[in-house]
């Protein structure tokens, strides 16, 4: 018998039945998908905008207030400076206006008054009969004092005049740098040093020149007092043999008759320092004494070449000489105290320049002490804003404050490009 082959039906798993259209449900899923995602964006942005976000946002703000108003302040303090500058001009101006008129006023009213006082006193001194004086030692003698007919009260109008060097930064002058050329010594970071042109000493120093590299540089001073002026005078620091060429070699000083410099008069014109003088000395220029000039509190010199420098001119020290009716009382200090302060600033100097450079060696101090003659050193190298401990101490103030700043802006920006980033992971 022959073996048969059965067949084996596999059986029914329902894969070859009607399979129904899945098109439905896979758009449903991705439906359901984006539903999903938009969720988990609505609570991302809810939890990071609405409840974190809210006091940055706030801090952000404040800071861009509170920068804005101090820079208000800044504009509104800068007019307010220049208005009282001006206002103050005004009022010098005004009041010696009115001092000259009421002055001139008192005067006249003396002289009339005057007049009948000496007619009167010579009237009566005319009819008045003496009585004769006697003598013991000459009884018999009588001598008859008669007065003088003519009885002449005059009076001085031109009061004494003290001749001082209205320039100098020690008697209160100062470099108005709103009206001057830039120089090294007003930079954009650092103090203003620019009145180390007016520091009167027998010798400037070379390292201390003021200088600008505009082609014909001017230079505004504040007067320390209203003078009559008489001459002007320029000195340059030692040099050998061939003068520097960035020395000024002519320039001309006008009187300045308003706040800006805008009205001005001329003193001197195409004033010249000679190349063959001694080294470093003090070249004068007359101002004409028949210019009718009156009492000036503002000057301006205005270089006009130098010796063949094209890039800078420097000037070391200039000097303005005028007359005053006052007298000009320049106060030293000698005391004890002084002493003190000259002898501990020169050790410092020679032992500890750490602690010289702590304490306040500026010109002001040295000048006011008298202390060149024990440290001839220190008044070389001073400055009018000194850098010392003081000083160092509002820089690590500001430094840390700004720092602090620094990092909070840094933050806020971060957290805002964070907030409104696109999200680049994927939901799955």
């Amino acid at each position: 018998m022959l073996p048969t082959h059965i067949a084996k039906e596999k059986p029914n798993d329902g894969s070859n039945a009607f399979t129904p259209n899945p098109g439905p449900q896979k758009h449903q899923f991705v439906d359901e998908k984006q539903t999903s995602k938009k969720q988990i964006w609505y609570h991302w942005f809810n939890i990071r905008f609405r409840q974190h976000m809210t006091t940055e946002t706030f801090l952000f703000i404040s800071l861009v207030v509170v920068f804005y108003r101090l820079q208000t302040i800044s504009n509104q303090n800068s007019q307010v400076i220049e208005m009282v500058s001006s206002m103050k001009s005004q009022i010098s101006i005004l009041g010696r206006e009115v001092a000259t008129g009421k002055l001139n006023k008192e005067r006249n009213q003396f002289d009339l008054n005057t007049k009948p006082l000496e007619q009167s006193i010579a009237d009566v001194l005319k009819n008045m009969k003496m009585e004769p004086i006697k003598d013991s030692r000459e009884s018999e003698t009588e001598e008859l004092i008669t007065p003088p007919h003519n009885l002449n009260i005059s009076i001085s109008k031109k009061g004494p005049f003290r001749l001082f060097n209205a320039a100098d930064y020690s008697n209160g002058a100062s470099v108005d740098s709103a009206h001057s050329s830039n120089s090294n010594l007003n930079p954009l970071i650092g103090f203003d040093q620019s009145n180390l042109v007016l520091l009167d000493r027998p010798q400037p120093p070379a390292g201390k020149a003021w200088c600008s590299n505009e082609h014909n540089p001017v230079l505004t001073i504040n007067l320390g007092k209203y003078v009559k002026p008489i001459s002007v005078s320029y000195q340059h620091s030692k040099w050998h043999e061939l003068i520097p060429s960035d020395a000024p070699r002519t320039y001309d000083v006008v009187a300045c008759l308003d706040f800006y410099c805008e009205d001005w008069k001329p003193l001197v014109s195409n004033c010249e320092y000679s190349r063959f003088g001694p080294s470093g000395t003090e070249q004068f220029c007359n101002i004409s004494s028949h210019l009718d000039v009156s009492l000036i509190g503002k000057v301006q010199f205005r270089f006009r070449e130098n010796y063949g420098d094209s890039e800078m001119t420097c000037v070391h020290l200039v000097r303005v000489y005028g007359e005053t009716k006052t007298p000009v009382i320049i106060e030293k200090k000698e005391s004890l105290e002084s002493e003190k302060t000259c002898a501990d600033l020169k050790w410092y100097y020679h032992n500890s320049y750490f602690k010289y450079n702590l304490v306040n060696k500026s010109c002001s101090t040295l000048y006011g002490n008298d202390c060149c003659s024990d440290c001839p050193e220190c008044c070389e190298e001073c400055l009018i804003s000194d850098y010392n401990g003081t000083t160092l101490i509002f820089i690590v103030l500001f430094t840390e404050i700004g720092v602090v700043l620094g990092l909070v802006l840094f933050i806020v920006l971060s957290s805002c490009y964070r907030c409104f980033r696109p999200d680049t992971k994927r939901v799955s």
